[in-house]
């Protein structure tokens, strides 16, 4: 399928490289183990699919409204277009997603990794037995993989512990995660008191992480009376508005009362509270 998509693609992919050339900076920070070139063409296959697919069910569906053939025409292509485009962007942008999440997921595991890795090191082990120790606890999500990678360099590449650290430093999406192993790289080469450096960088991490829950926790209360005012407070002031209104007026912008309350309680306070919901989901840090 790959080869298919690269044939009828490739072409159109190495002409989008030089404009979308900073994808493969995030596509390394996602860990996608995938070229530039062939996840353009992935992405431009996927948005014909979407287009193509798209512009075939509207133009059945306007045709069974018994619209005209120019308007199915015309409206088919408009809305297949945006859907295409709407796939296009999305493709574009899940590198960066991923990359970002890996983040969030590192910077969340990371006090608690570093915490282990000091209790590991105070027993004497050499650095590297350290990191494979490390690969053995899935709790920790990336910074497994991460470590995973380390032993890899050394076991696979033949990389010296420091250089095969540096080198994992180099590729990690998180800032924080690559000052510690640059840091943890420094102290071996320089021969320095690593369980020492671990157990006062575990310390400076576990403080951060608690003030990064401090300030969510301090978020999520404003976000109570934000929910209390706009959907408890207002829906209930609103319905006693058009109770009276009803008794005045029986219809507002030609609808009955009945029926924008209808739609307000059925329809308007339910998607509020999804979105709502949604917006709580994609804001909230990983603790």
């Amino acid at each position: 399928m790959k080869k298919i998509i690269l044939l009828l693609f490739g072409p159109l992919a190495e002409k989008l490289q030089n404009q979308f050339s900073f994808l493969k900076y995030y596509l390394s920070l996602a860990d996608m183990k995938i070229l530039l070139r062939t996840y353009l063409a992935i992405a431009c296959a996927i948005t014909f699919v979407v287009f193509f697919s798209s512009f075939v069910f509207m133009y059945l569906f306007f045709t069974f409204l018994e619209y005209s053939f120019i308007v199915k025409i015309v409206f088919s292509i408009a809305i297949a277009l945006l859907f295409a485009i709407i796939a296009f962007v999305a493709m574009i942008s899940y590198p960066i997603s991923k990359a970002q999440s890996r983040k969030r997921n590192i910077e969340t595991n990371l006090p608690f990794a570093i915490i282990h890795m000091s209790a590991i090191a105070s027993s004497g082990v050499p650095p590297s037995t350290m990191f494979r120790l490390l690969t053995d606890f899935d709790e920790y999500g990336e910074i497994a993989r991460e470590a995973k990678k380390i032993v890899q360099n050394i076991d696979v590449f033949g990389l010296d512990i420091t250089t095969a650290i540096r080198e994992v430093a180099k590729k990690t999406p998180s800032k924080n995660f690559k000052d510690f192993l640059e840091g943890v790289a420094t102290t071996i080469d320089t021969g320095g008191d690593l369980h020492a450096f671990l157990l006062k960088e575990s310390e400076k991490a576990m403080f951060e992480y608690k003030i990064r829950r401090e300030k969510f926790l301090q978020t999520l209360s404003t976000y109570a009376d934000i929910y209390t005012a706009v959907l408890i407070a207002a829906p209930l002031f609103l319905v006693a508005i058009l109770s009276v209104m009803s008794m005045i007026e029986g219809r507002l912008w030609g609808l009955e009362i009945k029926d924008i309350m209808w739609l307000g309680i059925f329809v308007g306070i339910p998607a509020l509270n999804t979105l709502f919901l949604a917006f709580i989901h994609f804001t909230q840090p990983e603790l």
